[in-house]
């Protein structure tokens, strides 16, 4: 018997790529109409936030507080939750507006599981009355240079009083509505380590002060110019209550909401404003069948050669097989 030759191992078979099947096809295509939609980020979007660090919503609010206000807030909140952001900045300049309104928008800053920083700004804006409140409210207290915070009275609206007892029970009324708003600023302020006394006294005696009163007085954390110069400020600032936690604001990167856009239109006033993106999801769909009956017939074309492949394959080995047998003796 000889023995049998050793030589070099053969190489193994590399494995062809393996070609896209219908799911593979299917999820790619769900992907790209989504991000088309608005409903996913974009590659892009993702690159730019992973660069910068993080998203800072930017909300203007310069309007009256009203319910529309109360409810256009919220929403934007909303909209900076789903879009992850770090920190939420609410760009404030305000007369004052209704105190239902205000506990509704103080309620939904509480509520926001991002820090919120109110703002006021720009030079020349005020947070008067109902900015008081909403200031106080914010993880965060900040003001441009040129600003003013204060006289956060309550007022009253409406005819006068027609006789002695009618006066008597509006004056009971108007101290108990000052003595609920001045317990309400006090505890606001007190929430985030400002300056307690001062925050009622512009409930009780109408004070209002300037931004660099209000930072020396301790009612503000921080004042800034701009909101570049305000998040370089508060990077590593410590904020404390239920959002506790030290700031990393440096490097995130800006994107404004138009809260007055909001208003008017009863739409997102994003730069991809929600009507564009309720468009995109609605003409999505049936290109997103389209695009699923493609790819799924590119799949199914796919499977049959690899499993042409593997047939003939089979074969070829099976005649080699039978060519390598004995011979007739």
């Amino acid at each position: 018997m000889q023995d049998a030759e050793i030589g070099p191992a053969p190489n193994p078979p590399t494995r062809a790529p393996r070609p896209a099947g219908p799911r593979r096809w299917r999820a790619r295509c769900a992907l790209a109409v989504l991000a088309a939609a608005g409903l996913a980020p974009s590659p892009a979007a993702v690159r730019a936030t992973a660069q910068t660090g993080g998203l800072a919503y930017s909300i203007d609010f310069a309007r009256e507080v009203t319910p529309r206000a109360a409810r256009d807030l919220e929403h934007a909140i909303d909209d900076a939750r789903r879009r992850r952001a770090k920190v939420v900045i609410v760009r404030l300049n305000t007369p004052g507006g209704a105190v239902v309104s205000t506990r509704q928008m103080v309620a939904a800053i509480a509520a926001a599981p991002m820090p919120v920083i109110v703002y006021v700004y720009p030079s020349g804006s005020r947070a008067s009355s109902a900015g008081v409140f909403l200031t106080l409210a914010g993880d965060v207290a900040a003001m441009a240079p040129q600003t003013n915070i204060g006289s956060a009275t309550p007022v009253r609206i409406g005819p006068p009083a027609r006789s002695a007892g009618e006066e008597q029970l509006l004056a009971d009324l108007r101290r108990k509505a000052i003595n609920d708003t001045a317990t309400f600023a006090r505890a606001l302020a007190e929430g985030h380590g400002h300056n307690a006394a001062l925050a009622e006294r512009m409930v009780r005696t109408a004070e209002n002060v300037s931004a660099s009163e209000a930072l020396r007085a301790k009612l503000i954390d921080v004042v800034a110019p701009d909101e570049r110069a305000l998040l370089r400020a508060l990077d590593g600032f410590s904020i404390t209550g239920r959002k506790a936690q030290r700031l990393r604001t440096r490097n995130l990167r800006i994107e404004r909401f138009d809260g007055r856009a909001a208003s008017a239109g009863g739409v997102d006033g994003f730069d991809n404003s929600s009507t564009l993106r309720f468009v995109a999801s609605v003409a999505a769909v049936p290109i997103l069948i389209g695009l699923t009956v493609i790819g799924y017939g590119r799949g199914r074309k796919a499977l049959r050669r690899r499993q042409v492949r593997r047939h003939r394959e089979r074969l070829k080995r099976r005649r080699a097989s039978e060519g390598s047998g004995p011979g007739p003796p």
